[in-house]
């Protein structure tokens, strides 16, 4: 029950006599289909006063909503005339090809194409309900609305239909749902002629009618259609009869020569749908009468033609020319008003060939045909045009010409031989161009065993293949691949055929292999006295895998494949391997050269060549033998000789003056030796070294070392001097006796280098007394190493200074200088060593006295003065010696020492 209180609220509220009233609405602006760019709303004044729309709006919600704001566009302070439209433009679309005629507002609001609600208000204020009420008109439209007046909303409009009010906009019975009908947009506005609604005055109007132009007779077109308005009316009007002309109230519905349309509260606004059915070849123009209503009779004009048309005809290209034929298209886009009878070409050697040979066709599919012609001439110029035939006559095309080949002909450029290829695979392509021209039919490239053809380099390749002419013309280039079977060479000729052109010929040659790998020699590396790394490249397999591979070598120059010592290698590396030789000879020119085998057989790459390092020899130091005397031997001492691999020539040691050489420590020693030795294996020999120096001198130097096939010798320094030492003296302690004698010792610690020949002390009253200078006393009573010598003859009371000596082949040698000092002779006169000898050695001494002149007198027993020796002396003492002459005799004698102011004597016994 509240339900239904709700809906009559909706209806009372919704309902309105206004004068200005929504007349049109459509939503369909700018979609797919649409005429017009823009949505519209079309207001009308169909009263009899004036009205202004100031402070008025149009306002637009979804079918729909409930509660969401409407959109507004304001209306304009203008003033609305009786019958006078006001056009309101709304939002652009993307589709659509006509502009609207001017409008009187302009908003923005997208409109729905088939369903919404319009409401006309006197203020500016935006709804948010779902049925406002309150207002000058509102228009429900579409199925969907949930407002409307009346009972229902409008029929639904479409992308390219409206809903418009009955009556150009005059009928408004407060039902939408019959007020509307959905029709064709026709947009009004202010400009538009007036259109009052009177009421009192009958009044019939119409849309203009479409042409229909000429029509086959005994068909129907159509329907065109226009639109029948009544306003006023008082009864039926009628759609009066007119020959070849029927009338429907819906497109689809059943067609009268005459139809009846009664008024609805007095008013018509009818689209009429007319079909046009010509039965003669005639013009049918006309008017269709509408009369009745009550209102002046109106004359549709009606325009028409029945024809019994012709078909259309086309004249396509000519294709296939050959010497003596060719295929010529045609169309027939139109059959015209009647079924073909006939259709085909029609050809001459004169232009405009109406009186020409026809060429009848039967295969029309679609609008297209052809028609082969025969029996034409050679290089001659044909004029032809297509034709066809039905009920209403025979056309013809327009002219146009081709001309036949002249002699078909057939040539081919050269084919390139093919490599050697291995047996059991496929060649790359190579390929020749086949020309032809005026050709008649196919061209064939005939087969060749082991050859085959493809017109593409990665296409499928065929034993023979068909060429196909393209009007008469072939240009193809031909691709060719081999692929021989066995070992053998393959000649001959490819066949090529065809085309009404004489046969040509294309040599092609090839030969099947079972080719062994192709194979490079590698550079040398790493090469030492007994080793090296050979390379190998391998570009090709050959025409199977690979089984062996690596380097073979020889000592002999380009010595014969397979004849060296093979080096197998196992580390191919994409294209690249090696192989590593050991066991070779030093400063050797080897030759070489890879290989690798498949099953094809062994290859070998180009001889290369290098040569082994030359051995290289090296020493131990020796350790230096220091001085050694002249004559004598020193040694062995020795070093070590050493290489990683010789030649097997001698090594030779030597020679250097002074030194001989064994290779056992006990063994012969010579100048110089020559040593065998086998080569290739690592070499080591100890070398023992004598030294025999025969001068005094250095014989420092260096052991040449060469030989074995090295080619630097090496020098192993050896350093020694040959000396003559004198011998080694120990100067020792003095011991004094008296103040003229004293005994010295000496030691001789060390010979030198040869025997001592005399040894003993010498000494000198001078402090550093050069060696050699002072007085020697010669011992002869070594005893071990030492000895003594009695120094006598001294001066007393005096500092003497010796050194011990000793003499032998080098010369003499000297102790360190020592010293001591004699005793003071006593007072008086002293004679030592009483008694005395005739012949002998008197030694006496005298202190006390003056420096002078000394007489020694000796007086026999008588007094007789026997014996006189004179002495000059610079000191106060008289210390001497003197010898007693032999001839004095036995007996007793005074000693005297006199000058002329001094005598002193002593009674001495001489023997």
């Amino acid at each position: 029950m509240k339900k239904l209180i709700t809906l009559l609220f909706i209806l009372v509220s919704l309902q309105s006599n206004s004068q200005v009233v929504i007349s049109q609405v459509y939503g369909g602006g700018g979609n797919a289909g649409s005429t017009y760019m823009n949505d519209y709303i079309e207001l009308f004044n169909r009263g009899t006063a004036a009205v202004s729309l100031n402070g008025w709006s149009v306002q637009y919600n979804s079918a729909t909503s409930t509660t969401t704001t409407w959109q507004v566009t304001n209306l304009p302070n203008f003033t609305l005339q009786p019958g006078q439209y006001f056009l309101v433009q709304e939002a652009l679309g993307a589709g659509g090809t006509t502009p609207l005629p001017t409008p009187d507002a302009t908003g923005t609001i997208a409109l729905s194409a088939t369903a919404g609600k319009v409401a006309l208000v006197n203020n500016t204020t935006a709804f948010a309900i779902q049925c406002p009420a309150g207002l000058i008109d509102f228009v429900g439209f579409g199925t969907t609305a949930n407002c409307f007046e009346g009972t229902g909303p409008t029929p639904a409009p479409s992308n390219t239909t409206a809903v418009l009010r009955l009556a150009n906009g005059c009928t408004d019975n407060n039902q939408n749902a019959t007020d509307f009908v959905a029709g064709a947009p026709l947009p009004r506005n202010t400009a538009t002629t007036l259109n009052p609604c009177s009421g009192g005055t009958p009044a019939l109007s119409a849309t203009i009618l479409s042409a229909f132009g000429p029509i086959c007779i005994g068909t129907t077109t159509g329907p065109n259609n226009f639109t029948l308005t009544g306003t006023a009316l008082t009864g039926t009007v009628t759609i009066n009869a007119l020959p070849s002309f029927t009338y429907s109230t819906s497109s689809g519905g059943t067609y009268t020569s005459t139809l009846i349309l009664t008024p609805a509260s007095g008013a018509i606004n009818q689209i009429v749908y007319v079909k046009f059915s010509p039965v003669l070849v005639q013009s049918y123009n006309g008017n269709i009468l509408i009369s009745g209503g009550g209102a002046t009779s109106i004359n549709v004009a009606a325009s028409g033609s029945g024809v019994n048309a012709a078909p259309t005809v086309t004249t396509g290209g000519a294709s296939a020319i050959t010497t003596t034929t060719a295929t010529c298209a045609g169309t027939i886009p139109a059959t015209g008003c009647s079924a073909l009878t006939a259709y085909g070409i029609q050809y001459s050697t004169v232009s405009n060939p109406t009186g020409g040979t026809s060429v009848p066709s039967s295969n029309l599919s679609g609008i297209n045909f052809s028609s082969n012609l025969i029996g034409l001439i050679p290089n001659t110029i044909y004029f032809y045009h297509a034709y066809a035939t039905n009920g209403g006559g025979t056309v013809y095309g327009a002219e146009l010409t081709f001309t036949t080949s002249i002699t078909p002909a057939l040539s081919a450029t050269a084919l390139n031989s093919f490599p050697a290829t291995c047996i059991g695979t496929t060649s790359a392509a190579n390929s020749f161009t086949v020309t032809g021209s005026n050709l008649t039919s196919a061209v064939t490239v005939g087969a060749l065993s082991v050859f085959t053809y493809a017109t593409s380099v990665g296409g499928t390749y065929f034993t023979t293949l068909t060429l196909t002419p393209v009007a008469g013309a072939i240009n193809q280039i031909i691709f060719v691949k081999f692929s021989p079977l066995t070992v053998q060479t393959y000649s001959g000729n490819i066949l090529i055929s065809g085309g009404g052109a004489s046969n040509v010929n294309v040599a092609v040659t090839g030969a099947g292999v079972n080719s062994a790998p192709t194979v490079n020699s590698g550079g040398a590396s790493a090469i030492t006295q007994t080793t090296v790394t050979l390379a190998g490249t391998i570009p090709s397999n050959g025409c199977s895998a690979i089984t062996a591979y690596g380097v073979e070598y020889s000592i002999t120059n380009n010595f014969p494949n397979g004849s060296g010592t093979a080096v197998a290698s196992g580390n191919l590396s994409g294209s690249n391997f090696s192989s590593g030789l050991t066991g070779l000879l030093p400063s050797t020119v080897y030759y070489y050269h890879a290989y690798a085998t498949n099953g094809g057989g062994t290859a070998y790459g180009s001889q290369q060549s290098f040569t082994t390092a030359a051995p290289v020899l090296t020493a131990t130091a020796i350790t230096g033998f220091g001085a050694i005397c002249i004559n004598t031997t020193a040694g062995p001492n020795s070093f070590t000789i050493n290489s990683n691999a010789l030649t097997p020539a001698n090594v030779n040691v030597g020679p250097l003056a002074g030194y001989t050489f064994s290779t056992t420590s006990g063994g012969v020693y010579a100048a110089s030796l020559s040593l065998i030795q086998p080569g290739s294996i690592p070499y080591s020999q100890i070398i023992y070294v004598k030294f025999m120096p025969v001068t005094a001198q250095a014989y420092n130097g260096n052991i040449p070392v060469n030989g074995g096939g090295a080619t630097l010798a090496i020098n192993v320094a050896v350093t020694g001097s040959g000396v003559n030492t004198t011998a080694t003296v120990v100067t020792g302690n003095a011991t004094v006796l008296s103040p003229n004698n004293a005994v010295t010792t000496g030691s001789i610690t060390n010979i030198g280098c040869s025997a001592v020949t005399s040894y003993g002390i010498e000494f000198s009253g001078i402090n550093g007394f050069a060696n050699g200078t002072g007085k020697q006393v010669r011992s002869n009573n070594l005893t071990g190493t030492g000895f003594t010598a009695s120094l006598n003859g001294l001066v007393q009371n005096t500092v003497y200074y010796y050194k011990a000596y000793a003499v032998n082949n080098g010369g003499t040698a000297y102790g360190a200088q020592q010293t001591f000092s004699t005793t003071h002779i006593p007072n008086g006169l002293v004679i030592y060593s009483v008694p005395l000898y005739r012949g002998g050695n008197v030694h006496f001494s005298l202190d006390g006295i003056m420096p002078g002149h000394y007489s020694v007198q000796l007086h026999n027993s008588v007094g007789q003065l026997v014996y006189q020796k004179e002495f000059i002396i610079q000191v106060n003492f008289l210390d001497q010696q003197f010898t007693l002459p032999a001839i004095l005799g036995i007996g007793r004698y005074n000693f005297r020492v006199v000058n002329p102011e001094f005598l002193v004597e002593k009674s001495i016994m001489i023997k």
